[in-house]
């Protein structure tokens, strides 16, 4: 089978998988449980990565609870639907992301906390938000580099978002992302989502891959007490890099 019929075929049934959860979520996810919804989220994420190809190889434990706030590098689109297949996270994104056509409705349905990264004042507003849905008990999913990477280093990490943490004094806990491929040894930058990228085109790319593997590294959770936003970040970020450092330290 050559390469374009197999991305034609994963294609229509990644379409299908779509439609299947845009329905599900367009018109019948008001009948459903807060339980029930995350248990439809955490299948639909799973279903779009055996699609793609992805496997999932976990090391650690995520926390199925908050008050956490989970943080990590950021590589890919991907990294989302990771970590919505592994438990009831909660994402903050870009304002725009809320208006793309079927993934806006995606991202409300996973609950999907929204900023204007060039409003300070929606800033503190989603920092506010965040401490009010930590204390709630949620798992809080960001991503501190501000941006995504081709996975071969891990950024410095914006301090911000880490006040959440302070006011509601909740428990960070670190994990790191590596995408490997099939052969198990080296690292891949097909999947990363940088630059000029398009949705479209990076799905396309990903759709080519036969099969490959997201390793993920999960640290342990420490306390936010007595340490200020700019702590916090910079014990994450040492986390969370040196976790990606013990994962490539397995590649070729």
């Amino acid at each position: 089978m050559t390469v374009q019929s197999w991305r034609g075929i994963k294609l229509l049934r990644l379409l299908a998988h779509m439609l299947r959860g845009y329905v599900k979520v367009r018109w019948a996810w008001q009948a459903l449980t807060p339980l029930q919804a995350q248990e439809e989220v955490m299948s639909w994420a799973k279903g779009a990565l055996d699609i793609l190809g992805a496997r999932v190889k976990l090391e650690g434990d995520l926390r199925q609870s908050g008050p956490l706030l989970l943080v990590c590098n950021h590589v890919s689109w991907m990294d989302i639907l990771l970590f919505l297949s592994l438990g009831p996270v909660r994402f903050v994104s870009k304002s725009e992301v809320q208006s793309w056509p079927v993934i806006g409705h995606f991202a409300q349905a996973c609950r999907t906390l929204f900023i204007k990264r060039t409003s300070k004042r929606d800033a503190r507003v989603v920092v506010q938000r965040m401490s009010e849905s930590l204390l709630k008990g949620d798992l809080i999913a960001i991503f501190p580099e501000g941006t995504t990477t081709v996975g071969e280093t891990v950024l410095p990490f914006h301090a911000n978002l880490f006040e959440s943490v302070v006011a509601a004094n909740a428990q960070v806990q670190a994990a790191s992302i590596l995408y490997v491929g099939g052969d198990e040894k080296t690292c891949i930058t097909t999947t990363s989502f940088t630059g000029e990228d398009t949705l479209v085109g990076s799905i396309w790319r990903i759709l080519g891959l036969h099969a490959f593997d997201i390793w993920v590294s999960l640290g342990p959770v420490h306390e936010a007490h007595g340490k200020d936003r700019r702590a916090l970040a910079l014990q994450s970020w040492n986390q969370v890099l040196q976790l990606h450092s013990q994962l490539k330290s397995r590649t070729v």
